[in-house]
């Protein structure tokens, strides 16, 4: 089946919040605590440290607001 740009945009944000959220809850679950292990420094600043998780879960959300705000859409709509 055909998914319309917007769907499958919509789609693959959706699935990568929801496949972060459950990384996160595995990890919650099975060791007691989500695992960060990401630590990023540039310079003196130090940034938050995160997982692939929360990575997708940011990733998502990204892409879920660029889809709700139609950006990307070039056909023009026809009634």
């Amino acid at each position: 089946a055909q998914l319309a740009h917007h769907q499958l945009a919509a789609r693959v944000g959706l699935s990568l919040i929801l496949g972060g959220a459950a990384g996160n809850l595995m990890d919650r679950v099975l060791i007691g605590a989500v695992v960060d292990f990401v630590d990023v420094f540039w310079r003196d600043y130090h940034f938050w440290a995160f997982n692939v998780a929360d990575s997708a879960i940011t990733i998502g959300v990204a892409i879920m607001i660029l889809d709700m705000l139609g950006l990307g859409s070039h056909a023009s709509k026809t009634v």
